[in-house]
C-alpha cells in the first residue's frame, strides 16, 4: 500500500500593502499637484430707474483699424486728440454708446475706448458690432 505523503496545494494570498502603498502615493500626489482657486465675488450695484431727465447718448462708430470714426454723424479721426477733446467736453454729462464695423480688430476698438477714456469720457459702454 502506497502512502500519499503529499499535502494538497495551498492557495498563495494576495498581498495588499504594496497595493494600499501605491493608492496612499497617488492619493498624494494629486493632493499636492491640484491647485485650489477661491473665486471672488464683484458687487455691481443694480441699476435704479429715476426720476431725472433722460440722459444725452451719443452715438460712436469705429469704422476701420486706422482710428476713422463716426461720431453722431460726423467723420473725425481718434488720432486728433483735440478733436476728441473737444467733443466730449462739448457733450458733458453724455454717455457715449460705441460700436464697431465687423472687420474692426478688438486692439483698435479698446484703443478707442482708453482714447476715450483719456479725453475726459466717465460714461462709455459697448453698444456691439453692426451688421451689414
Amino acid at each position: 500500500m502506497l502512502l500519499n505523503l503529499s499535502t494538497a496545494p495551498r492557495r498563495r494570498a494576495v498581498s495588499l500593502t504594496p497595493l494600499i502603498d501605491v493608492v496612499f502615493i497617488l492619493l498624494l500626489f494629486f493632493m499636492l499637484s491640484s491647485s485650489f482657486i477661491q473665486h471672488r465675488q464683484i458687487n455691481l450695484p443694480m441699476a435704479t430707474a429715476s426720476q431725472s431727465d433722460p440722459q444725452l447718448i451719443t452715438r460712436v462708430q469705429l469704422l476701420d483699424n486706422l482710428g476713422r470714426i463716426l461720431v453722431d454723424g460726423v467723420s473725425i479721426d481718434s488720432e486728433n486728440m483735440q478733436e476728441l477733446t473737444h467733443l466730449i467736453q462739448r457733450s458733458e454729462g453724455a454717455a457715449f454708446a460705441l460700436s464697431a464695423e465687423p472687420q474692426v480688430s478688438t486692439q483698435a476698438l479698446i484703443r478707442l475706448l482708453d482714447q476715450l477714456h483719456n479725453a475726459g469720457a466717465d460714461k462709455v459702454s459697448l453698444s456691439g458690432v453692426l451688421m451689414p
